[in-house]
Formats: C-alpha cells, sequence, structure tokens
C-alpha cells in the first residue's frame, strides 16, 4: 500500500519528462470558460481556484454510466458509493467525511438541487445522457452560492442541440442484468433551439436486494426573440425504485459480500422540476439574468427489522421554490477592465413527513411540517490592476428561516440565523493557458433541519446548534509547459469553527469547536504522440480535529491520500482504447472519532474501455475494476467501537453499447 501511495505522484512526475522533447504538431485541445466559479463565463485561468471541466468528449469516451461515476477520478474528489447503484452517494470534496454531501454544493443548470434534510443528493436524477459537462469547482463558493458550498460545488450542466436536426438512441446491457435505454430528439431552427431526452434502466445490483429502476424524462427549449431578450424553459422528471440493502457484520461480510441483512427494505422516489429563464441585455450596461424554478419531490421509505420486532414506513414530500435575479456589468473602468455580478437568491423549501412505526406490534404515528426559506444577497468584483493582474473581492449575507410543526403529537418551533461570507484574491496570467492565483475566503453552513430539531423530549429547535464557519487559504499554479503539455497545482489551508458533526457519544448533532484541513492538489496531462494522450492526479489532505476530547484525531472516513492514472489510446479507423487506474488510501470507519479501530484498508480500481466510432454509430465494451478488487467505500462503527457495518463495493462489471445519431 504505501509503495501505491508513492507510484501515483512519481508517474505525475514521470508524465512530465515528455515536456524536454520536441512538441508535437497536434495541439491538445483544452476548455477555456467555466461558468460556476463566476456565476457566468469566464476563462478558466483567470479564474481564482482549481477548476475541472469535463466536457461531453470526456464524457463519450469514459466507461462511466453515471455522473457519480464519471467524477470519482477528478482530484480532490472522493466518491462513496453505499449500494453500488449511484443512488445513494457522497461525493466528498476537500475531506468532511460523513457530513460530505452537506458541504458539497451540486447544481443542475445552476439550479440547487442539495436536500434541505440529511438526505442530501439525489444523483440519478440526472441521467448521464443528458449531460453536455460537468464543472467542478474546489473550495468554498459561498459568496456566490451561500449555504452548502464549504468544499466545493459541482455544476452539471445538461446538453442543447447545435445542428438543424438530431435524432439519437442507444442501448447498453452489462453485469448484474444491468440495461439502459435511451434516446433523444433535437434540433436548432433560426431563434429557436429544442431537445427532449428519455430514458430507462435497471439493475438487480451488486448484492441482494440491491435493485434499481429509473425512469427519466427531460428537456429545454430556448428562444432568442432578438438580440436582447432571450428565454429559456427547462424540466424534467425521475422515478426510480430501489432495494435498500444495508450494511453487513464483520462474520457475514467475511463470509458472503454480496448478501443482505435486509431483504425487505426498500424506496421509491418521484422528482420533477420546472425553471424558467429570462436573459435582458442593457446595451453597453450589462445584462440582467433571472431564472424562477419549482421543484417536487416525493420518497417513500420501508425500513422491516423483524429481528427486534420493528417495522418503519414514511412518506416525505419536498416542495422548493427559486428565484435568483442577477445584473452582471462587464465594462471598463476608465483603463481597467472590470466586471462586476450582484445577485439575490431566494430560496422556499417546505417538507412534510408522514411516519408509521411499529414496535412489538404496537403502531404509532408521527406528522411533522418543516420549511426553510432563505434570501442571499452577494456581489462579485473582478477588476484588472493590470492587463495580466486581477484582483477579486466578493461578498454575501445570508438569512434564513426554519419554521416546525409537529402535529403528533403537537409541538411548534422557530430559528432564524444570519451568515456573512467574504472573498479576497489575485489571479496572475502569464501565459495563453497560464496563471498563479492566492484567494482568502470566509464560508459558512447552516444546519440541516435533521441535525437542527431535538426530537426528545420534544420536537423543537436545538438552542445549542450554531451555524457552521470556515476560513480558507488557497495558493496555485496551472501552466501550459507547451500545447501538449499542462500541469496543475494547488495547496489549500482550512480552518473550520463550529463545524457540525453528528456525535455517537451523546447520538446527537453537535458542533466541534475547531478542525483543521491542510493539502495538495497537483495533475498533469501530456500529448507525446499524436495517437496517444496520458494523464494523473494526485491529493494529499490532512484533516485533524484540534480540541478535546478527540485532539489531534483524523476526521473519520476521510482518506488522506488518492490519486489516479490513466492513458487514452487512438489506433485510427474509429478505434479508441481509455484505461483508468484509481487509488483511494485507508482511512476510519464513519463515527470513529476516537481513531481507536484499525483503519479501512486502501483500494485501487483498474478500468478499460474500447470503442468505436464510424460516422453516427459509436459502439463499445468496457471492464470496471478489472481485477475483481474486493474493497468497501463506506463502512460505520459506534461510539464504543464494538460493533461494525460494512457496505460492500461491486466486483468486476462488463459493459457494452451500442448508439447511432441521425
Amino acid at each position: 500500500m504505501k509503495r501505491s501511495i508513492l507510484l501515483i505522484p512519481t508517474m505525475i512526475v514521470f508524465l512530465l519528462v515528455p515536456t524536454l522533447l520536441p512538441a508535437q504538431e497536434k495541439e491538445v485541445t483544452l476548455e477555456k470558460v467555466v461558468v460556476t466559479a463566476t456565476r457566468d463565463s469566464q476563462e478558466v485561468r483567470k479564474v481564482p481556484a482549481n477548476v475541472t471541466i469535463l466536457t461531453r468528449d470526456e464524457i463519450e469516451r469514459s466507461n462511466s454510466q453515471t455522473v457519480v461515476d464519471l467524477i470519482r477520478d477528478e482530484v480532490g474528489v472522493v466518491v462513496r458509493d453505499y449500494y453500488g447503484t449511484s443512488k445513494s452517494v457522497s461525493v466528498d470534496i476537500r475531506g468532511f467525511g460523513e457530513t460530505a454531501p452537506l458541504n458539497t454544493l451540486v447544481l443542475v443548470d445552476g439550479r440547487r438541487v442539495n436536500e434541505i434534510d440529511l438526505s442530501g443528493v439525489d444523483w440519478t436524477q440526472i441521467p448521464l445522457d443528458q449531460v453536455e459537462r460537468i464543472e467542478i469547482v474546489r473550495g468554498p463558493g459561498t459568496v456566490l452560492y451561500g449555504d452548502n458550498a464549504v468544499g466545493g460545488v459541482i455544476n452539471i450542466i445538461t446538453k442543447k442541440p447545435e445542428k438543424p436536426i438530431s435524432v439519437r438512441g442507444e442501448v447498453v446491457r452489462g453485469s448484474y442484468l444491468y440495461h439502459r435505454e435511451s434516446g433523444s430528439v433535437g434540433g436548432k431552427w433560426g431563434p429557436l433551439t429544442a431537445i427532449l431526452n428519455a430514458s430507462y434502466s435497471s439493475t438487480e445490483g451488486y448484492r441482494e436486494n440491491g435493485l434499481l429502476r429509473t425512469k427519466d424524462v427531460g428537456g429545454k427549449v430556448m428562444v432568442d426573440f432578438s438580440d436582447i431578450i432571450s428565454f429559456n424553459f427547462r424540466g424534467g422528471f425521475h422515478k426510480d425504485d430501489s432495494g435498500l440493502p444495508g450494511g453487513l457484520d464483520p462474520i457475514t461480510y467475511r463470509i458472503d459480500r454480496r448478501a443482505t441483512l435486509d431483504p425487505n427494505n426498500k424506496s421509491s422516489t418521484e422528482d420533477g422540476y420546472g425553471a424558467f429563464g429570462i436573459t435582458i441585455k442593457l446595451w453597453d450596461w450589462g445584462r440582467i439574468e433571472t431564472e424562477c424554478s419549482y421543484r417536487h419531490r416525493v420518497v417513500e421509505n420501508f425500513f422491516d427489522y423483524p429481528a427486534f420486532f420493528y417495522t418503519y414506513r414514511d412518506d416525505r414530500q419536498l416542495e422548493t421554490l427559486g428565484i435568483t435575479p442577477k445584473y452582471i456589468l462587464d465594462r471598463a473602468f476608465w483603463i481597467f477592465n472590470n466586471k462586476l455580478t450582484v445577485g439575490l437568491d431566494f430560496y422556499d423549501s417546505d417538507s412534510e413527513v408522514k411516519a408509521k412505526t411499529v414496535f412489538f406490534g404496537f403502531p404509532s404515528w408521527s406528522h411533522s411540517e418543516i420549511s426553510k426559506r432563505s434570501v442571499g444577497l452577494y456581489l462579485l468584483d473582478e477588476f484588472s490592476i493590470l492587463p495580466t493582474l486581477i484582483l477579486s473581492f466578493g461578498f454575501r449575507e445570508e438569512w434564513v428561516t426554519y419554521d416546525i410543526l409537529q402535529k403528533n403529537p403537537w409541538s411548534k418551533d422557530k430559528a432564524k440565523e444570519r451568515e456573512p461570507s467574504y472573498s479576497l484574491s489575485l489571479d496572475y496570467l502569464f501565459g495563453k493557458k497560464s496563471s498563479a492565483f492566492f484567494s482568502f475566503k470566509r464560508s459558512f453552513r447552516f444546519p440541516v433541519t435533521d441535525e437542527l430539531i431535538l426530537v426528545f423530549p420534544v420536537f423543537r429547535v436545538n438552542p445549542a446548534m450554531k451555524p457552521q464557519i470556515g476560513y480558507h487559504y488557497e495558493a496555485g499554479i496551472r501552466h501550459a509547459f507547451t500545447d501538449w503539455v499542462e500541469a496543475n497545482l494547488t495547496l489549500f489551508w482550512a480552518d473550520l469553527r463550529d463545524e457540525i458533526f453528528f456525535n455517537p457519544v451523546t447520538f446527537s448533532n453537535e458542533n466541534f469547536p475547531k478542525t483543521r484541513r491542510q493539502g495538495i492538489e497537483i495533475g498533469a496531462k501530456v500529448k507525446p504522440l499524436p495517437w496517444m494522450t496520458a494523464w494523473g492526479n494526485y491529493g494529499y489532505i490532512k484533516p485533524i480535529l484540534r480540541e478535546p476530547p478527540f485532539l489531534g484525531n483524523d476526521i473519520p472516513a476521510v482518506p488522506r491520500h488518492k490519486g489516479s492514472l490513466g492513458v487514452d489510446i487512438d489506433f485510427g479507423k474509429g478505434f479508441v482504447l481509455n484505461t483508468k487506474m484509481n487509488f483511494v488510501g485507508s482511512r476510519h470507519f464513519v463515527s470513529d472519532w476516537r481513531n481507536q479501530l484499525d483503519r479501512l484498508n486502501g483500494y485501487y480500481t483498474l478500468d478499460s474501455r474500447l470503442s468505436f466510432s464510424w460516422k453516427g454509430l459509436k459502439a463499445f465494451v468496457g471492464v470496471n475494476n478489472l481485477f475483481n478488487r474486493k474493497y468497501v467505500e463506506w463502512a460505520t462503527t459506534n461510539a464504543a467501537g464494538t460493533a461494525q457495518l460494512y457496505f460492500p463495493s461491486p466486483g468486476r462489471s462488463i459493459l457494452g453499447g451500442l448508439s447511432y445519431t441521425f
């Protein structure tokens, strides 16, 4: 394992050796523009953060079938898939462990999809075949996005057609009775652009009771009424049914890692949304962009534990209304270039939960209604002190109100919070594709409803719970040595106060006084030959608790080491081979705040895919976890460290697919 830890950075250095060789004639295509980092189009080199853009071409060359499988190879991103189906997933940017889903903001076309409770993000709501590109911005995005954007921001941007008419169909088959059928139709006719996508997928899963069935339909319509005004309409509906195989005790895990102790547990989801946006250009005085969105989500869960004579069933409904206007002025101030962004984010979320519990044959019911309303005002100014030096300053003030009502038994409570966020950064440009940056940012996170509420002895707000705040320092450099070699290096330091966590000793959510994260992220991409591209990345993080009773301990579930390597080979005649290795280091069990147990073993996986394309026809065959490694991405323990649960990850799987685009 120690050799594996040293292998990743060593190989990245090796990738840079070709900078000493003569340049190839064929240039590596680099994506230049990102929209997530500033809430508007901006060159990547002008962004004071470590940014990754996954393009449509990279998505199609990958063996991934879901968004989370695609981003697990990225530096600083740790994916924990509980059941191996990409339905219940924790995506962790910069080391938050168990609370990662609450510290990583996820957007779909700029629209927030994080829940207001502990359920996190449903990553199956946007199928990969609908995705045009994915942008990952590491580090806090609290100034522009507010709550949840502490570790980073992930923006999933859906497709829009570029041709007058396009029709596409795809069929995929794979291990564990996996199959997916999808299709799309779209086109661009003068000022009108429209696309409609639909898909169905099904798998029995790697484990017993690990099934997942999904149905999706989504689309968008964009209309340019004139050079001044344009509209866009987006919408989608997602439905799924899934099994919940749960965790395995150590003995069962060793005997049969594909088993389940919870054969009757299941869940179903219906999730629909609609969004309307308008852009108005004000000639030389910038533009106004406004979006209104509505989301309605229904989740039904059923848990059956016959050994404890206990069953639980709930029906959860969530409605969210969002209004997000902003004004952008990109205009020189005297002789200095300047870009000003001012905006408002308003979100109103209402959650209703009806639950029935049966214990030893005695039923009980509960009914609660919770609302969260937030208003955030923000400003970001990007001022060019020199043509090659940009000073950025941002500020945000956010107000949040919680209204809590339980009807059985009856109780009512309310809470209000207010937090500021600010940022200051410098970005120095020293090449067409090269820059160096430094930034300082203050972040915050408000508690989600499950963290805020005490259920015993009375359903009420926890008066001791405080917002989490953080102070982040970051410096980095990205450099294109030649047209075919690029590399990046980022150093970060984050001190958090009152970090919200679940204390297994008191069995409650609390604030931990002080935590610290220090780390480094490096990456490189090389095209030494016209037909070969090699890439690699490595991330190190030191996640430390800085107060008793866990002083000096690592934050559970966070690996200190993670890295990836990959090679893409174009054989010509339409044949391309893609191979990649992903390594994740050892880490402590979830809830092992005392660090009293041996660490979970690190692991690596190797994936490979051979694809063929000819005109509109594309075909592929691929293997994930080629060497059939036995590993777990998620494992928990109790406060005493006497009981563990393992959530096994899938073994080797084979996929093959065929698509045609007219």
